[in-house]
């Protein structure tokens, strides 16, 4: 994006990271010692500002919502961007956690889960599972059973959270929203940074981030890296995951430069995913509630093991100061095997014993994407234009297994003997595709005095290649292949229109459209007709306010939101689809809607002193529906939601350098299914942080910190959607850190 510059199993990796980081840190004040020398000589060095560990900064720009470099404060439309400062402050140590302060935001969709990024945005999917999450503006390859990315938030430089539909710049996307981050990449005289920590639960962490560079800045280059290993807060579950990431940045001219970026990726162990039965969770059973901790798995099979690795680039060439060439291009490969022992049915009439069965999945993916832009600025007459042109390309090549299993023993819910599962499968399905998308973009940027004008449109043609195919293991006979086509094309838009007044607020009005495929086969439909894409659309108010006598912005927002064609049951074939002609028909029958208002705001209006502030509001319904749901909320949709952390750090005295920082978050009820049957109740969590700059010796820098979230260890479900099928939300962290930076 335009912006600024199956396998076996292998055994567990335990390598001496930290002593590997003091080595690469030994290198870095080498370099940074190197960088000083040109510095005397009178070579030219870029001065960065100061960066104090409170400072909140409000970021101005971002390229997520327009891919140009637009103000914030000047795009009609909402957006969130949590900056790495902010990331470092909180302790963020993963997509959920970063969002955590965001308005119109429901986390942890299918509870704890150390497997992907799960999420809402304004009430529809917008996580891994729904491929809504990019990265540098390119998403990840979808496909394959249980098989998607998932990048550590040590490796962003800033996460920026896109309200509503963003069809017109990224093709296929939920109508909610869509989450961009952004890697961290070199620049002039970066700050080298080692860090070292570990949780409550005894899981440690070592990780950096160092760069250099020669005197001119021509060459620079920048590696980041963490290892952490450990338990997880779910019983019998450890995990181990380490990534490194190299880039490097090559000023070739004065107006050309060409960014590398690599990541290798490693993920080993078990998996905090469960399904829990709502007897005992959602309701208690006559012998109280099971507590979140608790592992019905079984510790010799529950297993997630991924490994991701991605190589691309980031291109910018100015033609002159007027027209400039942006392109973004990357490789993913992504393969995991996931295998675990899960609830079947609902808890027994004995109030403690539940039914289980096993499963297992594993699955690789290869993905390709390249987004090529054209940036032009010029004046008709009083207009002034910034017109994007685009054309995005994105093919993910999948193939996966799924294993059918003999189920393993019941078990306790509140005093779990676990039997030693010994596997047995019965069927395996094999399946695969080819997903392939081309999209042909245009936007204009339009000035007129204190007025902002955007339109823009686009084009997406879609084709989705797959097969399934059964085979029963005791008979060893495989079934017939069963592949399907299936070709979308669709037109999305979007209309914006902005005032910038003197006093820094900024009225505006937008409307937006989103597109996704319904699906990638056509054996779901009676007749093996494809079905239409699922569209949506929003209308959208609001107003911005950047204040001049202090840093921060402030939004606030109201929206409709409403998206058709969305899949139900057919009502006239119950079965007759699917691979094996076994499944449930669909149909497009269904609509739904929703309505909000949102408030946020990031603001430091004294030194020291910054706070985030949340709140949302949101009126769900289906709108359309078959299956007599109509009139009933959307699943998962929380009618109110709000967040407020302050942050203080002392500037004199015998407490300078001290921080405290506490936030609250509230989650209000929401339905956990179509037939609004299980009302999840609403939660209150407290979060806190405690950090102190020891000042720099020897050159190093060092801070510390503690860093607390759910510090009442409150157990809440995050939601319900059957009887065997409800989530714990993550109960109490506690992680001590120390940093040095040089």
């Amino acid at each position: 994006m335009a912006s600024t510059f199956r396998r076996a199993a292998r055994p567990r990796l335990r390598p001496s990271l930290l002593a590997a980081a003091v080595v690469l840190a030994s290198t870095g004040l080498a370099a940074a010692a190197a960088q000083a020398e040109i510095a005397s000589s009178g070579a030219t060095v870029t001065e960065l500002d100061a960066v104090r560990v409170n400072a909140y900064r409000t970021t101005t720009h971002t390229s997520g919502a327009t891919k140009t470099d637009t103000p914030i404060a000047e795009t009609a439309q909402s957006v969130s961007v949590i900056a790495r400062e902010e990331l470092d402050a909180r302790g963020v140590s993963n997509l959920n956690e970063a969002m955590r302060y965001v308005a119109g935001v429901s986390l942890e969709s299918s509870g704890i889960d150390n497997r992907v990024d799960d999420f809402r945005i304004r009430g529809f999917d917008a996580g891994s599972w729904s491929n809504n999450v990019t990265v540098d503006g390119m998403r990840a390859p979808q496909g394959s059973q249980w098989n998607r990315t998932m990048v550590d938030s040590w490796n962003l430089e800033r996460v920026e959270v896109l309200k509503g539909p963003a069809a017109v710049m990224y093709g296929q996307v939920a109508p909610g929203g869509m989450v961009n981050q952004v890697s961290k990449t070199p620049h002039p005289d970066q700050e080298q940074v080692l860090r070292v920590g570990i949780d409550g639960n005894g899981q440690h962490h070592a990780a950096f981030d160092l760069g250099a560079g020669n005197g001119d800045a021509t060459h620079l280059a920048r590696v980041v890296g963490l290892y952490r290993d450990g338990r997880t807060q779910i019983d019998e579950t450890e995990q181990q995951h380490w990534f490194i990431a190299p880039s490097y940045t090559w000023q070739a001219g004065e107006r050309t430069r060409l960014t590398l970026l690599g990541m290798y990726q490693v993920d080993d162990g078990g998996s905090t995913y469960q399904f829990l039965p709502l007897d005992g969770t959602l309701v208690p059973t006559r012998y109280g509630w099971m507590k979140n901790t608790t592992f019905i798995g079984e510790p010799g099979w529950n297993t997630f093991d991924r490994t991701v690795w991605t190589a691309g680039w980031l291109f910018e060439h100015a033609f002159n100061e007027r027209w400039s060439l942006g392109q973004s291009a990357r490789y993913t490969h992504v393969d995991s095997l996931f295998r675990s022992v899960i609830t079947l049915g609902g808890l027994s009439a004995d109030g403690r014993t539940q039914n289980r069965r096993a499963t297992w999945g594993e699955g690789d993916s290869d993905g390709q994407t390249v987004d090529t832009r054209l940036t032009g600025r010029f004046t008709t007459g009083a207009l002034e234009h910034t017109l994007l042109l685009g054309v995005d390309w994105q093919k993910a090549d999948w193939t996966g297994r799924r294993g059918a299993m003999l189920n393993p023993a019941p078990i306790d819910i509140f005093q779990p003997v676990y039997t030693g599962y010994v596997p047995v499968t019965t069927a395996i399905t094999y399946f695969g595709g080819v997903n392939e998308q081309t999209g042909l973009y245009l936007q204009d940027q339009i000035a007129l005095d204190k007025w902002r004008l955007t339109f823009g449109g686009r084009h997406d043609w879609t084709e989705d290649d797959t097969f399934t195919r059964s085979y029963n293991v005791a008979s060893g006979v495989y079934g017939p292949q069963v592949p399907t086509r299936v070709e979308n094309d669709a037109f999305t838009g979007n209309l914006g229109l902005l005032y910038v007044a003197d006093n820094g607020l900024s009225p505006y009005l937008s409307y937006a459209e989103s597109f996704q495929p319904a699906g990638s086969n056509s054996n779901m439909s009676w007749d093996n007709s494809p079905f239409d894409p699922v569209t949506g659309q929003q209308l959208e108010a609001g107003l911005k306010y950047q204040p001049a006598s202090f840093d921060g912005l402030l939004t606030v927002s109201a929206y409709d939101l409403r998206q058709q064609n969305i899949l139900t049951n057919d009502p006239l074939h119950t079965t007759g689809c699917g691979a094996t002609g076994a499944s449930q028909c669909q149909v497009q029958d269904g609509e739904g809607q929703v309505r909000g208002v949102e408030l946020e705001g990031r603001i430091t209006p004294l030194e020291g002193f910054s706070v985030i502030g949340a709140a949302s509001w949101m009126d769900s319904e289906v709108t359309r529906s078959n299956n007599g749901y109509a009139g009933k909320q959307l699943t998962m949709v929380p009618d109110w939601t709000a967040a407020l952390w302050a942050d203080y750090t002392f500037q004199a005295g015998a407490l300078s350098g001290l921080s405290l920082a506490a936030g609250v978050r509230y989650n209000g009820q929401s339905y956990g299914d179509s037939a609004n049957a299980f009302l999840i109740p609403a939660y209150t969590l407290w979060d806190a942080a405690i950090r102190y700059d020891a000042g720099t010796h020897g050159g190093v820098a060092t801070r510390l910190a503690v860093n607390l979230s759910n510090l009442a260890d409150r157990e809440f479900i995050s939601t319900c959607i059957s009887v065997s099928a409800c989530y714990y939300g993550t109960g109490r962290s506690v992680t001590a850190s120390a940093t040095f930076s040089w």
